[in-house]
């Protein structure tokens, strides 16, 4: 992988002679300026990457509106910077995505195999994920090296994605060609023995430099933080872009990303119809044990994901006013699942180990877009029009035999062991379980009523096909819905040029949740769900690098769950999350850079029908979430930089009863990194403790049925104290 990664430095060579030679931030042509977000420009000749740190966000991109200023949009959004990835030395999204406090990370079936959610919502497999706005499957690993942001709309975003849950929409940017060569290499290290390399290359050529090219390559392994575990994953991401003319540019992208990890703690699973069989009662949420002992998981089992993914797009300006972009992605994901369970059968610690998982072993998914935007004065008011079409198809197949297999002899949380290896099932092939159509059009306004109102109205109206098979071939579930519609209304108000006040309502249709295995109903999708929100806020531009935002929300949702004794899945309620946000990202003085904020979450189950259920706190929603990373780089420190992050979380329930509940807990990841030159070359050294007071926690406790564990609840441990050193090479 060595000779991989040194390799990669030769396609510099291509490019650098012609570029060296311009001054410009452009293509010696200059047609790319014309392209909105087309033209990338490295961090500069005179600075090395990440420093001085660029936390400001100003804009996104969403949708169907297209390139949208933060200030002005009536919804919640952030965006994580590529700087703040680079500084905090985040390897995958989860890493990246925890500095977000109204976000959560729901794992599944192990390391990097869960879902993004906002503001205390079940995200869904492929609706709430997407990279560069086409969707792609959330529940595999998805890397970070390779990305040049990530922007996070929080709420539901139907009226402008189609249908999906009100998890919000998680947007993966990927890096793009950069108009001045750029070859950086990167060598970092993590204090359980993993060494990770990169090699970053990029640069224009061809005739007038119209061709753009940017490549990422990355591999990384070692023991991980359990003595006997393993981890190794590898990437190859190659960006590439071809201007046809002064208004049109070509986009392709192609990765391959494989991740391997194995002897890692397993998931802890307790209060489930498993354990009411052995007369012991109903298990609670124990202490969470040291994640570094040897026996939560076993050295042969864990994760093995490999994802492909093929991307491609074509950005078109008709004049100043008119723009088209049309896109295409396919993507698969193969997931082998070999993973521990640790089911709790009584509140003394005792429990049972299973290897493997049942859940779905592969995904495929084909998403597309197209969109159309312009602006266009009627009564002397602008409008600022919006038309498009999105949407995918998702194959989900499975195994056609479980291929779980119980470990023995049971265990006890006081002293865990490495247990005997079986050997796996045969799982019987594989066969599609499960088949997904989504299709929406989308249309969208913008009133300017006058210079500081506007209304905003947006509709999608979405036609879905869900299909589930059992694995004999025959359908177990099918239900079809056409052009049912997804409207959102917003208020945007601007007393001043740097306040923003915004009032939003919002419908959005959902495909309904599919019954987990191991349900009476496995794989059966319910009928579609119909969710809302009432939200109303303040943006405020402290300076041109810093933007504040508030948001309250009123939001709800049908709750779906396994029901005793039956077991089968099914509505049983509706989740009603109120709520308030707030957030801060920028530069607050030219010393100081801040990027987080606050969340407080009121999450109940309403009319369940069942008294011990009825408004109670939804399994895993943290009250109160405060994430906080401080950036301290003082001019007199010749470009030394302190970073500080703090993350809070307050008490989580634990069962949907109420009656068992994970503590608070707060993490704090103290960090430095100094930049010098040596040769010409700029040099970066980074240097980083996570989780310094080595707090052990829950990352993350889950319902069943968002992991796929029918009548239990699952708990996943936070990662121990990690000692993170890096070096950047810009040559």
């Amino acid at each position: 992988m060595k000779f991989i990664l040194l390799g990669a430095t030769a396609l510099v060579s291509l490019m650098s002679a012609p570029a060296s030679a311009q001054t410009d931030s452009s293509p010696a042509s200059a047609p790319p300026t014309q392209l909105r977000g087309v033209t990338v420009t490295a961090h500069g000749t005179d600075q090395a990457y990440g420093t001085p740190p660029q936390y400001d966000k100003p804009v996104a991109t969403l949708g169907p509106l297209g390139e949208q200023n933060l200030l002005d949009t009536p919804q919640a959004v952030t965006v994580v910077p590529e700087d703040l990835i680079v500084n905090l030395q985040t390897r995958t999204v989860n890493d990246t995505l925890r500095f977000l406090p109204s976000v959560e990370i729901r794992d599944q079936q192990g390391l990097e195999v869960s879902r993004p959610q906002s503001r205390g919502f079940m995200g869904s497999i492929v609706q709430n994920t997407r990279l560069d706005g086409l969707n792609i499957i959330g529940t595999t690993a998805i890397p970070a090296e390779n990305l040049a942001g990530i922007e996070v709309l929080n709420g539901p975003g139907g009226a402008l994605y189609g249908p999906e849950s009100p998890a919000g929409v998680f947007d993966y940017i990927l890096k793009r060609p950069t108009d001045t060569p750029l070859l950086r290499y990167s060598e970092g290290f993590q204090s359980s023995g993993i060494f990770t390399e990169q090699a970053d290359v990029g640069g224009r050529f061809g005739p007038d430099d119209r061709i753009g090219v940017r490549l990422n390559v990355v591999h990384g392994e070692g023991e991980s933080y359990v003595e006997g575990s393993s981890t190794n994953r590898t990437l190859v991401s190659l960006d590439m872009d071809y201007h046809i003319d002064s208004k049109t540019v070509l986009e392709l992208d192609y990765s391959h990303y494989t991740t391997e990890a194995n002897g890692l703690p397993g998931s802890f699973v307790y209060d489930g119809a498993s354990t009411a069989a052995n007369g012991k009662g109903n298990t609670m949420l124990p202490s969470a044990p040291d994640p570094t002992r040897v026996g939560l998981g076993q050295p042969d089992a864990g994760t093995d994901l490999r994802t492909e993914t093929v991307l491609g797009k074509i950005k078109h300006s008709f004049n100043d006013n008119w723009s088209l972009e049309v896109g295409g992605l396919y993507q698969n994901a193969l997931r082998g699942l070999t993973g521990i369970t640790n089911t709790l059968t009584d509140n003394t610690g005792d429990y049972t180990v299973t290897k493997n998982f049942t859940a779905v072993p592969q995904f495929t998914i084909g998403s597309f877009s197209g969109y159309l935007n312009g602006h266009v004065q009627v009564l002397g008011m602008m409008n600022d029009i919006s038309i498009g079409t999105n949407g995918f198809v998702n194959g989900q197949y499975s195994h056609k035999t479980s291929i779980a297999v119980n470990l023995t002899p049971a265990q006890n949380l006081a002293d865990p062991q490495v247990l005997t290896p079986k050997p796996t099932p045969a799982n019987g092939g594989l066969y599609e379980s499960s088949h997904v159509f989504e299709q929406s059009i989308i249309l969208g306004d913008t009133l300017h009523l006058t210079d500081q109102l506007a209304l905003q109205a947006v509709v999608n109206t979405s036609f879905i096909h869900s299909i589930s098979f059992a694995a004999t071939g025959a359908v177990t579930s099918d239900d079809k819905r056409d052009g049912v519609a997804s409207p959102t209304i917003s208020l945007i108000y601007k007393p001043i040029p740097k306040l923003s006040l915004h009032a939003t309502w919002a419908q959005s249709i959902e495909q309904g949740d599919q019954a987990p295995a191991g349900s009476p109903n496995a794989n059966e999708f319910l009928t579609p769900y119909q969710d809302e929100i009432y939200e109303v806020g303040a943006k405020y531009a402290l300076s041109s690098k810093v933007l504040l935002t508030l948001d309250a929300f009123h939001m709800t949702r049908p709750f779906a769950t396994n029901v005793a004794p039956s077991n089968i899945f099914e509505v049983v309620g509706e989740q009603r999350n109120n709520g308030v946000e707030a957030f801060v990202q920028g530069e607050l003085t030219p010393d100081l850079s801040l990027f987080g904020g606050a969340t407080y979450i009121d999450a109940r189950l309403l009319n369940s029908n069942n008294a011990t259920t009825a408004g109670k706190l939804i399994v895993g929603v943290p009250e109160v979430k405060t994430d906080l990373v401080f950036d301290y780089h003082p001019a007199f420190a010749g470009g030394a930089a302190f970073t500080f992050t703090v993350n809070y979380e307050g008490r989580r329930a634990a069962t949907d009863t109420n009656n068992s509940f994970a503590p608070s807990y707060v993490t704090i990841d103290p960090g430095v990194r100094y930049p010098f030159n040596y040769d010409g070359h700029h040099i970066t050294a980074r240097f980083e403790v996570i989780n310094a007071t080595d707090t052990h926690y829950y990352s993350s406790i889950a319902d069943g049925n968002i992991v796929g564990s029918p009548g239990a609840n699952t708990a996943y441990l936070g990662a121990p104290r990690t000692f993170m050193a890096n070096l950047d090479f810009d040559f």
